[in-house]
């Protein structure tokens, strides 16, 4: 409870230590998401996360009603975006980063690209979402998919890489 306090106090709380305090604290939902957001979370509403949870920027803006389930894992170098109502399974990966795929770049830094989800949005187990991927409302991509394409709405992907199986309408 103490840390609880003492990260309540600071007017901005590291990345680090907003994830360390949500995966070992027994704090409340309401009190993680409290620390989430002094990290550079983004929220318009409540969101629940379960530990453990990585991220590295703060960089994340979090819909209302949205889950994230545990293991996930937020490189956001850019802008990430989860829509409202949107469910992420366990053991996902959302990242706005790459490195240069020519070798005489490779070493000149990373390439960073956001990526937005949409609302009502169901990510499988396991899953990849890959630099610049935008998924738009109602999609699913299934279990351990690896998606580096857009997605159109109301459809459901899967595969490596993710590829289209059937519309929802």
């Amino acid at each position: 409870m103490f840390t609880y306090w003492f990260l309540m106090l600071k007017k901005r709380v590291s990345p680090l230590s907003a994830s360390i305090f949500l995966n070992s604290s027994q704090a409340s939902r309401k009190k993680k998401n409290s620390i989430l957001i002094k990290a550079g979370i983004k929220t318009n509403g409540g969101f629940t996360i379960r530990p453990p949870f990585f991220f590295e920027k703060g960089n994340t803006y979090i819909g209302n009603n949205s889950y994230i389930n545990s293991g996930c894992v937020i490189l956001d170098h850019s802008e990430v975006t989860i829509g409202e109502s949107t469910f992420i399974g366990p053991h996902v990966t959302i990242t706005t980063v790459a490195h240069p795929t020519q070798p005489t770049e490779r070493c000149s830094g990373l390439i960073a690209e956001p990526i937005h989800i949409g609302n009502n949005v169901w990510i499988g187990a396991g899953s990849i979402i890959l630099p610049g991927v935008n998924i738009a409302d109602g999609s699913i991509i299934a279990a351990n998919s690896v998606v580096n394409c857009d997605i159109p709405e109301n459809v459901l992907y899967a595969g490596t890489p993710a590829v289209f199986k059937k519309s929802l309408d």
